[in-house]
């Protein structure tokens, strides 16, 4: 008996829980919304990770080919990007290749080799985000926007873009996106100052030009043709009597039939095309560095800065040299800065990864143990 007692106040203890659990917890909007949205992610990094794609060397066949050994071919890193949504590292390097790493650093998902010859031949790399989980920007020391996008499980480059607005005093690095305003920015070192200032370009279409040379002639033939027009119809006029009222109810006919004919082919035929679009300067915000220690200000004043990650609002750049970590924020348009360890001397960049941020120590080869955490 009492074996049974306590086994049914068990079950109707757990039932009460799980009722409330859900009334308290799962109810929320907020909770539902998150809940979606890590299936969503795990979906997206499945998706990802299945899709896998030859390595550097690729067979000619298209079957599945174990990329795990092409880790060895990835060396001297020029930028790392760790995406939370696919679960996986971006990569560029020197020789301007372009991978895509598993996220437990074992596997080569998809590999793309970007064009480096003639006279648009690529400069280091400073700066690479993805702002959609099918597309990845980055951004070479010269101000060339590189597009990244991910086509039938494949990524693939797009046209490259030329910043506008650009001087050559300046000295850009990173590469971050604003949500809200749907625009890229970066950091820039005036040349021989101690200025430093963000800079957000936006994303702009293109004005079609529309000649106007050959109106005048235009309306000179038209002249012309009037003139000839009218008499022709006088003469024709009496001939043309007799003809028209028995001609009149066909061509009446035929004209309500050819709209319905010309129509259609033209809507079918005819493709809209995506309008062509540049990318340019849209402003500067100058940051304000007053709030500094005499020690962190002086060196700052020998600043050259190496990545930028974003978290929580604020924006993060390492001077690897002077071992200082700098933190901007936007809002106020002001930078601060705190030494960090000896550990991170002489990186080449930064990333975030689950909310912390980790620094390019050895770029010769990839590897999780050549990431150093700065925080």
């Amino acid at each position: 008996m009492k074996r049974s007692y306590v086994l049914y106040t068990t079950l109707c203890a757990v039932v009460v829980g799980v009722i409330l659990c859900y009334v308290f917890v799962f109810s929320d909007e907020e909770i539902q919304r998150q809940v979606a949205s890590t299936f969503e992610k795990i979906d997206i990094q499945t998706s990802h990770q299945t899709a896998s794609l030859p390595p550097v060397e690729a067979a000619q066949d298209d079957e599945d080919i174990d990329t795990t050994d092409a880790l060895e071919q990835i060396n001297q890193i020029d930028e790392v990007y760790y995406s939370d949504t696919i679960g996986a590292y971006l990569v560029l390097t020197e020789q301007s290749e372009f991978f895509e790493v598993s996220g437990n650093g074992t596997r080569v998902n998809s590999v793309l080799q970007l064009e480096n010859t003639g006279q648009a031949r690529l400069d280091d790399f400073i700066g690479m985000r993805m702002v959609e989980e099918n597309l990845v920007y980055a951004v070479t020391a010269n101000g060339t926007l590189i597009t990244i996008e991910r086509e039938e499980g494949r990524w693939v480059e797009r046209p490259r873009k030329q910043i506008k607005g650009l001087v050559s005093e300046d000295r850009i690095f990173g590469l971050g996106y604003d949500r809200e305003s749907n625009r890229l920015f970066m950091m820039n070192r005036l040349a021989d100052t101690p200025d430093l200032e963000l800079l957000y370009i936006e994303e702009r279409e293109i004005e079609p030009e529309v000649p106007a040379e050959n109106e005048p002639e235009e309306s000179t033939e038209s002249d012309d043709n009037v003139e000839g027009t009218e008499e022709s119809t006088e003469e024709a006029t009496t001939e043309n009597v007799s003809t028209n009222d028995n001609v009149s109810s066909e061509t009446a006919a035929a004209e309500e039939e050819a709209p319905e004919n010309e129509q259609d082919t033209p809507d079918e035929a005819v493709e809209e095309k995506e309008p062509e679009t540049e990318w340019m300067l849209d402003s500067r915000q100058a940051l304000s560095a007053d709030g500094m220690s005499a020690s962190i200000q002086q060196k700052f004043e020998r600043f050259e800065g190496v990545g930028l990650v974003e978290r929580q609002g604020r924006i993060y750049v390492l001077d690897s040299e002077e071992l200082v970590l700098y933190t901007v924020n936007p809002e106020e348009g002001t930078i601060n800065g705190q030494m960090v360890t000896p550990r991170v001397y002489d990186s080449t960049g930064m990333f975030l990864q689950d909310n912390e941020i980790f620094a390019i120590v050895h770029p010769e080869v990839f590897d999780l143990d050549a990431f150093v955490s700065v925080d």
